[in-house]
Order: C-alpha cells, then sequence, then structure tokens
C-alpha cells in the first residue's frame, strides 16, 4: 500500500474512531509531570447567566476558575443556525465550534454569525475580562496586556497567570456549549487567532473531547518567536523554564488528540518560519493538515476568513470532502517531488522559496515558481530554483479554490 493512501486511511479510522462522543477530559493521555489544570473540573458546564436571548445572537455570563482568589464571570456571545435565522430552537442539533480571539480582541459578535450562518451553534468568549461595552466586568479575570501574559510570573501564582485563566476560560465555554440540548457534543471544533491560534494548541491539547483544532498564526517555541522571546528573555531563568513548562504549547501538543488543520503565512510578523514548523512538527502526519498561505495577512478579520477552516471542519465533523492531503516533499535528479491525494482535481500549484536568512519574518523576501501537476499519477513536481534556497513550502489549490501547503522545507545553513 501507498504511504499516502496509508496516511490518508489512518487519519479517516481516526476521524470516526472520534465521532463518540465523551463527557469528561481524558487527562491521563497528558502525559506530562505536573498538569496545572483540574481538567476534570473544566469538564462541567459552568453556571450562566443570560444578558439577552433576543435577536439572532445572544449574550450571557458564565463563571471562570477563581482569580487572585475571588470569583470571575466570563462574557461570552452565542448563536446557532436556528437563531441567525431568526427562528426559535427546533429539535436540529448541530456541530460546535468554540472561537478564541487574539490580542487585543474581543467576544466578536460578527464572527459568532458567521459559524451560525455556516451551520454551527457558536460560542465566543471574551478573553480580558471585559464585556460588550469594553469596560471591566464586576468579577474580571486577569486583562490581556503583557503583564499578565508574561512578567507577573516572576512574583504571581501560575493559576493567576493570564495563560492559566484563557484556557480554563475557553475550555468551560466548550463545556457550556456541549450541554446545550441543540448541540450535537459529538462534534465540536475550536478555531482561533493569533493568540487565540496559540490558545487554540494549548486547549485542544488538553481538552481531547473536541475532534478538530485550527490554530490560525498562533504556535509554540514562544522563546524562539521573533517578537515575543524579547518578552520572556526578560524573565529571570526560572521564570523562563516556568512559562516555558507551563504556557508554551510544545509542552502539550504531542499529546493531542483532535485533527488540526494548521493556517498561517510565509511571512508572519508573529509566528515566524522555524518556531512554527516545529510546532506542527509534533503532531503525527495523520493527524495534521496545513495551510500555508503566501503573505497571509495577520489579523482577525484575515484570520478568520480563510474558507479552508470550514471546508476542514465540515470532512472531520460532518464525513464531508477533505482537503488536499499531501506526502512529504522529496528530491529526485534536482527537482522536488510532491504526491497528493484530493477527491477535487488541482487547479494550480506553486512552489515559494526564500534565501533570506538575515531579514525578520515579515520583511524575509519570497519567490515563487509555477509547479507542475500530474493528476494521473497524483504527483507535484517543481525544478530546484537554480539560486537554490533556504526555505520553500508547495502551495495547491484544488477546483472549490480551497487550498493546502506542503510542510516548510527548512535546510541547514
Amino acid at each position: 500500500m501507498k504511504p499516502l493512501l496509508l496516511l490518508l486511511l489512518l487519519g479517516l479510522t481516526t476521524g470516526f474512531a472520534q465521532k463518540k462522543n465523551v463527557s469528561v477530559i481524558d487527562a491521563g493521555v497528558i502525559q506530562v509531570d505536573s498538569l496545572l489544570w483540574d481538567l476534570k473540573a473544566l469538564s462541567k458546564a459552568p453556571r450562566v447567566e443570560w444578558i439577552n436571548q433576543n435577536g439572532t445572537v445572544h449574550s450571557l455570563l458564565y463563571q471562570g476558575t477563581d482569580y487572585e482568589g475571588k470569583p470571575t464571570q466570563v462574557f461570552a456571545y452565542y448563536s446557532n443556525p436556528d437563531l441567525i435565522r431568526g427562528k426559535a430552537t427546533g429539535k436540529q442539533r448541530f456541530p460546535g465550534v468554540v472561537l478564541i480571539h487574539g490580542g487585543g480582541g474581543k467576544a466578536f459578535k460578527e464572527w459568532v454569525e458567521k459559524w451560525a450562518a455556516d451551520g454551527y451553534a457558536a460560542i465566543a468568549m471574551d478573553l480580558a475580562g471585559k464585556g460588550a461595552d469594553g469596560q471591566r466586568l464586576a468579577q474580571a479575570g486577569p486583562d490581556q496586556g503583557d503583564v499578565d501574559k508574561f512578567s507577573k510570573l516572576e512574583k504571581a501564582a501560575l493559576k493567576d497567570m493570564w495563560t492559566y485563566q484563557a484556557v480554563s476560560s475557553a475550555i468551560l465555554a466548550h463545556s457550556l456549549l456541549r450541554s446545550f440540548p441543540e448541540v450535537d457534543a459529538a462534534r465540536t471544533a475550536v478555531t482561533g487567532i493569533s493568540w487565540g491560534g496559540y490558545l487554540t494548541c494549548l486547549v485542544a491539547s488538553l481538552d481531547n473531547r473536541f475532534k478538530a483544532a485550527a490554530p490560525v498564526y498562533g504556535c509554540g517555541y514562544y522563546d524562539e518567536s521573533d517578537i515575543f522571546k524579547k518578552s520572556i528573555s526578560r524573565l529571570s531563568a526560572g521564570s523562563h523554564r516556568r512559562w516555558m513548562k507551563f504556557f508554551d504549547p510544545s509542552s502539550y501538543l504531542p499529546f493531542a488528540k483532535p485533527r488540526f488543520l494548521f493556517v498561517n503565512g510565509n511571512t508572519d510578523r508573529f509566528y515566524n518560519v522555524v518556531p512554527y514548523h516545529k510546532t506542527y512538527d509534533l503532531v503525527p502526519e495523520n493527524q495534521r493538515t496545513l495551510c500555508l498561505i503566501p503573505n497571509m495577512a495577520h489579523g482577525h478579520e484575515a484570520g478568520w476568513i480563510p474558507h479552508e477552516i470550514r471546508y476542514f471542519f465540515e470532512s472531520v465533523l460532518n464525513d464531508g470532502v477533505p482537503l488536499v492531503q499531501v506526502a512529504p516533499v522529496t528530491v529526485q535528479d534536482s527537482t522536488l517531488h510532491l504526491s497528493y491525494q484530493s477527491p477535487v482535481s488541482i487547479l494550480t500549484a506553486e512552489f515559494h522559496y526564500s534565501n533570506d536568512t538575515t531579514s525578520l519574518n515579515e520583511h524575509r523576501v519570497w519567490s515563487k515558481q509555477k509547479a507542475t501537476v500530474d493528476p494521473k499519477n497524483r504527483t507535484v513536481t517543481s525544478p530546484i530554483p537554480k539560486e537554490g534556497f533556504r526555505y520553500g513550502f508547495f502551495y495547491l489549490k484544488d477546483h472549490r479554490d480551497v487550498s493546502a501547503s506542503s510542510s516548510f522545507i527548512i535546510k541547514p545553513n
């Protein structure tokens, strides 16, 4: 059996096996020496206070975890395909999705609207202790500034750090979503953008009730980021080690159970090529799909626009047609070879590459060349650029205009 076909069959087997509903997170599979979160407690739906149940999107407060010894509440928006159409919630059960905003973000009502219109029960929470009006809640958790994410660790308890609180709030949102009668608890997914992508890596690794996860931009190895390594480098050696041990996704991704779609650009300012490559490599090949979008902009709207996320969730949760699946790139006679499997024929294929090793990731200069698609043998080829390359990846689009990519090819010095 061809390796790529075996890879696809394993992935499909994993997907079908995961349709079983599990109400309590299995903490036993997370083999770390000190697990910070009480995952059994977080598996229970929190108390909820509905603020507004009129209109197409409802607003609510739910109980979070204690912060600095005091109870907290978390603000969120919720909708589903019935509500978004102005109907009373009926007997149909929908897949669910948890939406996690990034730095400087909030609970985005329009993000919930988007997913409800796409057929999902969706919840988006605020992770900065604020309500719909942008003001601090009476029972607020931490804000989302640099102090709460990094420097506070020098003196604060681990459970009073922003990451601990944000991960807890996201898992509790999932538990709440799963408790709604109109939600099929066996079909849930999570996606987040930037810092929310970072949180998605953590949340999906810890909460194995999710079946699919799509972190956008965010990744692990924060002490190697062009941007975030500056904040971590200012910590004492002990705090640096604690931050990476307890709050970096690289500590937890090897134990993740959902299927992953990793979405990023090749010139992202915050999440650069090398740590990003190391991050997705922690997830087995048959459990991940990559969508590296050339020159992808960074932002909340830019992060929820890619329809590849919805197609991916549909393939995992609703047995939809999958994205293009690719095998590792090989080299034969000065030509790069890529095998693929796709139910939909390939429309375009390109090879993107760079020799720029001195610029920061967002300023790195990239080139591209057209690749040749052989639909009969399901291969894509491209000659190795005459000038060589240090970084490279294949970018493919099928006739649905749905893209996927190879992993980054990173050559040593």
